[in-house]
């Protein structure tokens, strides 16, 4: 595999789960300065990025859990992916390698 392609291969998955984590990040601050149904255009961008993450941890995460507390749950988990996408690509080899040719 060409050092180009290992480049991508872990990267652009890894760059996608990243910017989903900084997105719900930025979203969380937005919220503390924005009402939730503000017409604005960057909320507006922010929740249409983020709520299909949003909705899938809602999925997966107990009712009693409040609904403010599923975006904490949100990045958590997305900690968690980018943790197993590094250790799956150290584990298959795909990893980019520094000085590779």
């Amino acid at each position: 595999m060409s050092a180009n392609a290992a480049f991508w291969l872990y990267n652009g998955p890894n760059m996608v789960l990243s910017i989903l984590l900084y997105t719900l990040l930025g979203r969380y601050l937005l919220s503390l300065v924005f009402r939730p149904q503000s017409e604005l255009v960057i909320w507006r961008v922010f929740c249409q990025v983020t709520d299909p993450v949003l909705h899938a941890v809602q999925a997966i995460t107990p009712r009693i859990v409040a609904p403010g507390l599923v975006m904490i749950f949100a990045v958590f988990w997305l900690i968690i992916l980018r943790i197993c996408w590094l250790l799956l690509a150290v584990m298959y080899g795909f990893l980019p390698q520094v000085g590779a040719q």
